[in-house]
Protein backbone atom coordinates (compact mmCIF):
# COMPACT_ATOMS: atom_id res chain seq x y z
CA UNK A 1 0.00 0.00 0.00
CA UNK A 2 1.26 3.47 -0.88
CA UNK A 3 -0.49 6.75 -0.12
CA UNK A 4 0.92 9.98 -1.51
CA UNK A 5 -0.07 13.53 -0.60
CA UNK A 6 2.02 15.17 -3.31
CA UNK A 7 0.49 17.15 -6.16
CA UNK A 8 -1.53 14.93 -8.43
CA UNK A 9 -2.27 12.53 -5.59
CA UNK A 10 -1.84 8.89 -6.58
CA UNK A 11 -3.07 5.82 -4.73
CA UNK A 12 -0.77 3.00 -5.74
CA UNK A 13 -1.75 -0.65 -5.44
CA UNK A 14 -5.00 0.03 -3.59
CA UNK A 15 -8.13 -1.74 -4.80
CA UNK A 16 -11.20 -1.00 -2.69
CA UNK A 17 -12.86 -4.07 -4.22
CA UNK A 18 -10.16 -6.34 -2.76
CA UNK A 19 -11.53 -8.13 0.35
CA UNK A 20 -8.01 -8.55 1.74
CA UNK A 21 -7.75 -4.81 2.35
CA UNK A 22 -10.52 -5.17 4.93
CA UNK A 23 -9.16 -8.41 6.38
CA UNK A 24 -5.96 -6.52 7.20
CA UNK A 25 -7.90 -3.69 8.85
CA UNK A 26 -6.19 -1.14 6.57
CA UNK A 27 -9.35 0.45 5.23
CA UNK A 28 -9.78 3.24 7.77
CA UNK A 29 -6.32 4.58 6.94
CA UNK A 30 -7.24 4.56 3.25
CA UNK A 31 -10.61 6.21 3.88
CA UNK A 32 -9.03 8.93 6.01
CA UNK A 33 -6.69 9.74 3.13
CA UNK A 34 -9.50 9.75 0.56
CA UNK A 35 -11.74 11.99 2.67
CA UNK A 36 -8.95 14.54 2.85
CA UNK A 37 -7.44 14.36 -0.63
CA UNK A 38 -9.79 12.59 -3.04
CA UNK A 39 -13.37 12.42 -1.73
CA UNK A 40 -14.67 11.18 -5.10
CA UNK A 41 -12.27 8.46 -6.17
CA UNK A 42 -12.23 6.29 -9.30
CA UNK A 43 -11.27 2.69 -8.58
CA UNK A 44 -10.04 1.23 -11.91
CA UNK A 45 -10.89 -2.26 -13.05
CA UNK A 46 -9.05 -4.86 -11.02
CA UNK A 47 -10.74 -7.38 -8.78
CA UNK A 48 -13.95 -6.32 -10.53
CA UNK A 49 -15.18 -3.60 -12.92
CA UNK A 50 -14.23 0.01 -12.16
CA UNK A 51 -16.37 2.15 -9.88
CA UNK A 52 -16.49 5.47 -8.05
CA UNK A 53 -16.20 5.81 -4.25
CA UNK A 54 -17.61 8.57 -2.06
CA UNK A 55 -16.14 8.71 1.42
CA UNK A 56 -17.22 11.97 3.08
CA UNK A 57 -20.33 11.97 5.24
CA UNK A 58 -22.22 14.72 3.38
CA UNK A 59 -21.59 13.05 0.01
CA UNK A 60 -22.58 9.58 1.24
CA UNK A 61 -25.79 11.01 2.66
CA UNK A 62 -26.61 13.00 -0.47
CA UNK A 63 -25.96 10.14 -2.90
CA UNK A 64 -27.97 7.64 -0.88
CA UNK A 65 -30.96 9.99 -0.62
CA UNK A 66 -30.99 10.92 -4.33
CA UNK A 67 -32.59 7.85 -5.84
CA UNK A 68 -33.47 9.68 -9.05
CA UNK A 69 -29.80 10.31 -9.85
CA UNK A 70 -28.24 7.31 -8.12
CA UNK A 71 -30.41 4.23 -8.62
CA UNK A 72 -30.59 1.11 -6.46
CA UNK A 73 -31.98 -0.96 -9.31
CA UNK A 74 -28.64 -2.45 -10.35
CA UNK A 75 -26.47 -4.55 -8.12
CA UNK A 76 -26.44 -3.47 -4.48
CA UNK A 77 -22.85 -4.21 -3.42
CA UNK A 78 -19.40 -4.79 -4.77
CA UNK A 79 -18.72 -8.43 -5.51
CA UNK A 80 -18.46 -11.09 -8.21
CA UNK A 81 -22.09 -10.53 -9.29
CA UNK A 82 -20.95 -7.30 -10.98
CA UNK A 83 -19.31 -9.44 -13.68
CA UNK A 84 -22.25 -11.77 -14.17
CA UNK A 85 -25.31 -9.70 -13.27
CA UNK A 86 -27.38 -9.66 -10.10
CA UNK A 87 -30.60 -11.68 -10.15
CA UNK A 88 -32.10 -9.33 -7.56
CA UNK A 89 -31.70 -6.23 -9.74
CA UNK A 90 -35.02 -4.40 -9.99
CA UNK A 91 -36.77 -7.12 -7.99
CA UNK A 92 -35.59 -7.07 -4.37
CA UNK A 93 -36.28 -4.45 -1.72
CA UNK A 94 -32.65 -3.35 -1.71
CA UNK A 95 -32.51 -3.26 -5.52
CA UNK A 96 -35.55 -1.07 -6.27
CA UNK A 97 -36.53 2.59 -6.08
CA UNK A 98 -39.68 4.69 -5.95
CA UNK A 99 -43.18 3.15 -5.85
CA UNK A 100 -41.98 -0.43 -6.29
CA UNK A 101 -39.61 -0.08 -3.34
CA UNK A 102 -42.44 1.30 -1.19
CA UNK A 103 -44.74 -1.52 -2.31
CA UNK A 104 -42.21 -4.20 -1.40
CA UNK A 105 -41.46 -2.59 1.95
CA UNK A 106 -45.16 -2.69 2.86
CA UNK A 107 -45.23 -6.46 2.39
CA UNK A 108 -43.32 -6.98 5.66
CA UNK A 109 -43.34 -3.54 7.34
CA UNK A 110 -45.68 -4.52 10.15
CA UNK A 111 -43.29 -7.25 11.36
CA UNK A 112 -40.55 -4.67 11.93
CA UNK A 113 -42.40 -1.85 13.70
CA UNK A 114 -40.91 -0.85 17.07
CA UNK A 115 -44.00 -2.29 18.80
CA UNK A 116 -43.79 -5.64 17.01
CA UNK A 117 -40.04 -5.90 17.59
CA UNK A 118 -40.40 -4.79 21.22
CA UNK A 119 -42.57 -7.82 21.90
CA UNK A 120 -39.51 -9.97 21.11
CA UNK A 121 -37.39 -8.52 23.92
CA UNK A 122 -37.97 -11.30 26.52
CA UNK A 123 -37.13 -13.88 23.87
CA UNK A 124 -34.02 -12.01 22.69
CA UNK A 125 -32.88 -11.56 26.31
CA UNK A 126 -33.22 -15.28 26.96
CA UNK A 127 -31.07 -16.08 23.89
CA UNK A 128 -28.37 -13.62 24.99
CA UNK A 129 -28.35 -14.96 28.55
CA UNK A 130 -27.97 -18.56 27.37
CA UNK A 131 -25.14 -17.60 25.03
CA UNK A 132 -23.23 -15.60 27.65
CA UNK A 133 -23.79 -18.17 30.42
CA UNK A 134 -22.45 -20.90 28.17
CA UNK A 135 -19.38 -18.79 27.43
CA UNK A 136 -18.79 -18.14 31.13
CA UNK A 137 -19.01 -21.87 31.87
CA UNK A 138 -16.32 -22.54 29.26
CA UNK A 139 -14.13 -19.61 30.30
CA UNK A 140 -12.13 -19.46 27.07
CA UNK A 141 -14.25 -19.05 23.95
CA UNK A 142 -14.38 -17.77 20.41
CA UNK A 143 -16.76 -14.86 20.94
CA UNK A 144 -17.75 -14.92 17.26
CA UNK A 145 -19.29 -18.33 17.93
CA UNK A 146 -20.82 -17.10 21.20
CA UNK A 147 -22.74 -14.39 19.35
CA UNK A 148 -23.53 -16.40 16.26
CA UNK A 149 -27.02 -17.52 17.19
CA UNK A 150 -28.41 -14.25 18.56
CA UNK A 151 -29.35 -12.61 15.25
CA UNK A 152 -30.28 -15.93 13.66
CA UNK A 153 -32.68 -16.72 16.49
CA UNK A 154 -34.24 -13.25 16.33
CA UNK A 155 -34.86 -13.04 12.59
CA UNK A 156 -35.86 -16.72 12.54
CA UNK A 157 -38.61 -15.97 15.07
CA UNK A 158 -40.05 -13.33 12.73
CA UNK A 159 -39.64 -15.43 9.61
CA UNK A 160 -41.08 -18.59 11.16
CA UNK A 161 -37.97 -20.78 10.86
CA UNK A 162 -37.94 -23.71 13.35
CA UNK A 163 -35.08 -23.86 15.86
CA UNK A 164 -33.69 -27.12 14.50
CA UNK A 165 -32.80 -25.29 11.26
CA UNK A 166 -30.97 -22.32 12.81
CA UNK A 167 -27.51 -23.87 12.54
CA UNK A 168 -28.06 -24.67 8.86
CA UNK A 169 -29.15 -21.12 8.08
CA UNK A 170 -26.20 -19.67 10.01
CA UNK A 171 -23.81 -21.78 7.95
CA UNK A 172 -25.46 -20.74 4.68
CA UNK A 173 -25.62 -17.02 5.51
CA UNK A 174 -21.96 -17.07 6.58
CA UNK A 175 -21.01 -18.69 3.29
CA UNK A 176 -23.16 -16.27 1.29
CA UNK A 177 -21.83 -13.09 2.91
CA UNK A 178 -18.32 -14.35 3.57
CA UNK A 179 -17.70 -16.02 0.22
CA UNK A 180 -14.80 -13.67 -0.53
CA UNK A 181 -12.96 -15.20 2.43
CA UNK A 182 -11.39 -18.48 1.36
CA UNK A 183 -11.83 -20.05 4.80
CA UNK A 184 -15.61 -19.61 4.56
CA UNK A 185 -15.99 -20.83 0.99
CA UNK A 186 -17.89 -24.05 0.41
CA UNK A 187 -16.78 -24.24 -3.26
CA UNK A 188 -13.50 -23.67 -5.10
CA UNK A 189 -14.33 -20.05 -5.97
CA UNK A 190 -16.00 -17.14 -4.17
CA UNK A 191 -18.57 -16.81 -6.94
CA UNK A 192 -19.54 -20.49 -6.83
CA UNK A 193 -19.61 -20.54 -3.03
CA UNK A 194 -21.94 -17.54 -2.81
CA UNK A 195 -24.17 -18.89 -5.59
CA UNK A 196 -24.48 -22.30 -3.93
CA UNK A 197 -25.28 -20.80 -0.52
CA UNK A 198 -27.93 -18.49 -1.96
CA UNK A 199 -29.43 -21.36 -3.99
CA UNK A 200 -29.74 -23.51 -0.86
CA UNK A 201 -31.38 -20.63 1.03
CA UNK A 202 -33.89 -20.14 -1.79
CA UNK A 203 -34.76 -23.83 -1.86
CA UNK A 204 -35.18 -23.83 1.90
CA UNK A 205 -37.57 -20.90 1.62
CA UNK A 206 -39.52 -22.64 -1.13
CA UNK A 207 -40.09 -25.64 1.16
CA UNK A 208 -41.12 -23.37 4.03
CA UNK A 209 -43.58 -21.47 1.82
CA UNK A 210 -45.14 -24.77 0.71
CA UNK A 211 -45.71 -25.58 4.39
CA UNK A 212 -47.33 -22.18 5.01
CA UNK A 213 -49.67 -22.56 2.04
CA UNK A 214 -51.01 -25.68 3.72
CA UNK A 215 -50.86 -24.29 7.27
CA UNK A 216 -50.59 -20.46 7.59
CA UNK A 217 -49.06 -18.86 10.70
CA UNK A 218 -48.45 -15.37 12.03
CA UNK A 219 -44.99 -14.98 10.49
CA UNK A 220 -43.21 -13.32 7.58
CA UNK A 221 -43.10 -16.44 5.41
CA UNK A 222 -46.91 -16.61 5.56
CA UNK A 223 -46.98 -12.92 4.54
CA UNK A 224 -44.74 -13.72 1.55
CA UNK A 225 -47.21 -16.42 0.52
CA UNK A 226 -50.08 -13.94 0.86
CA UNK A 227 -48.17 -11.41 -1.25
CA UNK A 228 -47.96 -13.97 -4.04
CA UNK A 229 -51.72 -14.52 -3.91
CA UNK A 230 -52.22 -10.75 -4.09
CA UNK A 231 -49.97 -10.50 -7.15
CA UNK A 232 -47.34 -8.40 -5.36
CA UNK A 233 -44.62 -11.05 -5.70
CA UNK A 234 -43.94 -14.09 -7.84
CA UNK A 235 -42.50 -17.18 -6.16
CA UNK A 236 -38.91 -16.38 -7.04
CA UNK A 237 -39.37 -12.81 -5.79
CA UNK A 238 -40.70 -14.15 -2.49
CA UNK A 239 -37.70 -16.45 -2.12
CA UNK A 240 -35.32 -13.56 -2.83
CA UNK A 241 -37.12 -11.54 -0.15
CA UNK A 242 -36.58 -14.35 2.36
CA UNK A 243 -32.90 -14.56 1.40
CA UNK A 244 -32.51 -10.80 1.88
CA UNK A 245 -34.20 -10.69 5.28
CA UNK A 246 -32.22 -13.63 6.63
CA UNK A 247 -28.87 -12.26 5.45
CA UNK A 248 -29.57 -8.69 6.54
CA UNK A 249 -30.91 -9.81 9.90
CA UNK A 250 -27.85 -11.88 10.68
CA UNK A 251 -24.69 -9.95 9.94
CA UNK A 252 -25.18 -6.49 11.49
CA UNK A 253 -25.90 -7.63 15.04
CA UNK A 254 -23.42 -10.50 15.14
CA UNK A 255 -20.42 -8.45 14.06
CA UNK A 256 -21.63 -5.37 15.92
CA UNK A 257 -21.64 -7.33 19.18
CA UNK A 258 -18.18 -8.77 18.56
CA UNK A 259 -16.85 -5.35 17.60
CA UNK A 260 -18.37 -3.89 20.78
CA UNK A 261 -16.52 -6.37 22.98
CA UNK A 262 -13.25 -5.54 21.23
CA UNK A 263 -13.88 -1.82 21.78
CA UNK A 264 -14.61 -2.41 25.47
CA UNK A 265 -11.45 -4.49 25.90
CA UNK A 266 -9.44 -1.71 24.27
CA UNK A 267 -11.03 0.89 26.57
CA UNK A 268 -12.22 -0.78 29.80
CA UNK A 269 -13.25 2.60 31.23
CA UNK A 270 -16.10 2.70 28.73
CA UNK A 271 -17.26 -0.72 29.95
CA UNK A 272 -17.20 0.39 33.58
CA UNK A 273 -18.98 3.58 32.60
CA UNK A 274 -21.83 1.61 31.03
CA UNK A 275 -22.02 -0.85 33.92
CA UNK A 276 -22.40 2.08 36.31
CA UNK A 277 -25.00 3.96 34.25
CA UNK A 278 -27.47 1.95 32.15
CA UNK A 279 -29.15 5.18 31.01
CA UNK A 280 -26.28 5.22 28.49
CA UNK A 281 -27.49 2.02 26.76
CA UNK A 282 -29.17 3.78 23.85
CA UNK A 283 -26.25 6.08 23.10
CA UNK A 284 -23.91 3.10 23.53
CA UNK A 285 -25.81 1.18 20.85
CA UNK A 286 -25.52 4.14 18.49
CA UNK A 287 -21.81 4.39 19.17
CA UNK A 288 -21.26 0.67 18.57
CA UNK A 289 -23.02 0.98 15.21
CA UNK A 290 -20.96 4.06 14.27
CA UNK A 291 -17.61 2.80 15.53
CA UNK A 292 -17.89 -0.77 14.21
CA UNK A 293 -19.97 0.07 11.09
CA UNK A 294 -20.78 -3.58 10.27
CA UNK A 295 -22.14 -2.58 6.84
CA UNK A 296 -19.16 -1.24 4.92
CA UNK A 297 -20.92 0.14 1.86
CA UNK A 298 -23.83 0.06 -0.55
CA UNK A 299 -23.61 0.49 -4.31
CA UNK A 300 -25.64 2.78 -6.57
CA UNK A 301 -25.71 3.32 -10.35
CA UNK A 302 -25.65 6.82 -11.86
CA UNK A 303 -28.73 7.44 -14.02
CA UNK A 304 -27.32 10.61 -15.60
CA UNK A 305 -24.03 12.44 -15.88
CA UNK A 306 -23.33 14.31 -12.66
CA UNK A 307 -20.36 16.26 -11.33
CA UNK A 308 -19.23 15.91 -7.74
CA UNK A 309 -16.12 17.60 -6.32
CA UNK A 310 -14.97 18.30 -9.87
CA UNK A 311 -15.19 14.66 -10.98
CA UNK A 312 -17.56 13.66 -13.77
CA UNK A 313 -19.60 10.57 -12.90
CA UNK A 314 -21.15 9.32 -16.12
CA UNK A 315 -24.53 7.65 -16.55
CA UNK A 316 -24.12 3.93 -15.98
CA UNK A 317 -21.16 4.25 -13.61
CA UNK A 318 -21.37 2.46 -10.27
CA UNK A 319 -20.86 4.50 -7.09
CA UNK A 320 -19.89 2.93 -3.75
CA UNK A 321 -21.23 4.76 -0.68
CA UNK A 322 -18.79 3.93 2.11
CA UNK A 323 -20.76 4.08 5.38
CA UNK A 324 -17.67 2.94 7.23
CA UNK A 325 -15.80 6.04 6.09
CA UNK A 326 -18.72 8.45 6.59
CA UNK A 327 -19.00 7.30 10.21
CA UNK A 328 -15.40 8.40 10.87
CA UNK A 329 -15.64 11.74 9.05
CA UNK A 330 -13.83 14.42 11.06
CA UNK A 331 -16.16 17.06 9.59
CA UNK A 332 -19.14 15.55 11.43
CA UNK A 333 -17.86 13.59 14.44
CA UNK A 334 -15.58 14.90 17.18
CA UNK A 335 -12.63 12.55 17.78
CA UNK A 336 -14.12 10.03 15.31
CA UNK A 337 -11.58 7.29 16.08
CA UNK A 338 -12.48 7.37 19.77
CA UNK A 339 -15.09 4.94 21.14
CA UNK A 340 -17.37 7.08 23.32
CA UNK A 341 -20.59 5.48 24.60
CA UNK A 342 -21.90 8.87 25.72
CA UNK A 343 -21.41 10.56 22.33
CA UNK A 344 -24.14 13.19 22.19
CA UNK A 345 -24.00 14.06 18.47
CA UNK A 346 -24.07 10.79 16.53
CA UNK A 347 -25.98 10.92 13.21
CA UNK A 348 -24.27 7.73 12.00
CA UNK A 349 -25.11 6.06 8.68
CA UNK A 350 -24.56 2.49 9.89
CA UNK A 351 -28.20 1.64 9.13
CA UNK A 352 -28.38 3.67 5.94
CA UNK A 353 -30.53 6.72 5.27
CA UNK A 354 -33.44 7.94 3.17
CA UNK A 355 -35.90 5.51 1.56
CA UNK A 356 -33.45 2.65 2.04
CA UNK A 357 -33.04 3.15 5.78
CA UNK A 358 -32.63 -0.34 7.23
CA UNK A 359 -35.96 -2.18 7.48
CA UNK A 360 -34.66 -4.11 10.49
CA UNK A 361 -33.22 -1.11 12.35
CA UNK A 362 -35.54 -1.60 15.34
CA UNK A 363 -34.57 -5.27 15.59
CA UNK A 364 -30.84 -4.59 15.29
CA UNK A 365 -30.89 -1.87 17.95
CA UNK A 366 -32.99 -4.04 20.29
CA UNK A 367 -30.58 -6.95 19.94
CA UNK A 368 -27.53 -4.76 20.60
CA UNK A 369 -29.16 -2.97 23.54
CA UNK A 370 -30.10 -6.27 25.19
CA UNK A 371 -26.65 -7.69 24.45
CA UNK A 372 -24.88 -4.72 26.08
CA UNK A 373 -27.22 -4.81 29.08
CA UNK A 374 -26.68 -8.53 29.68
CA UNK A 375 -22.95 -8.28 28.99
CA UNK A 376 -22.62 -5.70 31.77
CA UNK A 377 -24.71 -7.82 34.15
CA UNK A 378 -23.03 -11.15 33.52
CA UNK A 379 -19.45 -10.58 32.36
CA UNK A 380 -17.01 -8.92 34.75
CA UNK A 381 -14.00 -8.91 32.44
CA UNK A 382 -12.77 -10.22 29.11
CA UNK A 383 -9.15 -10.78 28.14
CA UNK A 384 -7.92 -11.12 24.58
CA UNK A 385 -6.11 -14.43 24.08
CA UNK A 386 -4.90 -13.74 20.55
CA UNK A 387 -5.41 -10.98 17.97
CA UNK A 388 -8.86 -11.03 16.35
CA UNK A 389 -9.12 -12.37 12.81
CA UNK A 390 -11.05 -10.10 10.50
CA UNK A 391 -13.34 -11.24 7.73
CA UNK A 392 -12.08 -10.74 4.18
CA UNK A 393 -15.11 -8.92 2.82
CA UNK A 394 -15.91 -5.63 1.11
CA UNK A 395 -19.50 -5.84 2.36
CA UNK A 396 -19.26 -6.66 6.08
CA UNK A 397 -16.79 -5.26 8.61
CA UNK A 398 -16.73 -8.46 10.59
CA UNK A 399 -14.67 -11.05 12.36
CA UNK A 400 -13.96 -14.73 11.81
CA UNK A 401 -12.47 -15.35 15.23
CA UNK A 402 -12.12 -13.57 18.59
CA UNK A 403 -10.49 -15.80 21.20
CA UNK A 404 -11.13 -14.39 24.68
CA UNK A 405 -11.23 -15.43 28.30
CA UNK A 406 -14.40 -14.25 30.03
CA UNK A 407 -15.00 -14.09 33.76
CA UNK A 408 -18.32 -13.60 35.57
CA UNK A 409 -19.31 -10.27 37.07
Amino acid sequence: MSLSTSAGTVLDHIDLADPQLFALGSHQRVFRFLREHEPVHWNPEGTEPGFWSVTRYEDCLAVQKDGATFSSAGTNTLGPQRWTGDEGSGRMLTHTDGPRHTELRRVVNRAFTPRAVGALEPYVRSVVRRSLDRALEQGEVDFVDTMAMLPVASIAALLGVPEEDWALLLRLTSAAFGSADQELQTSPSARASAAMAHAQLLLYCQDLMDQRRASPRDDIVTRLVEAQREGLLDEEGAMLFFDLLLLGGNETTRHGAVGALIAFMEDPQQWERLRADRSLLNTAVGEVLRYVSPSLHVLRRAERDVELHGRLIRAGDDVAIWHSSANRDERVFDAPDTFDIGRAHNPHLALGSGPHYCLGASLATLELRVFLDELCDRVGSATLLEPPTRLASTVIAGFKQLRVQVRPA
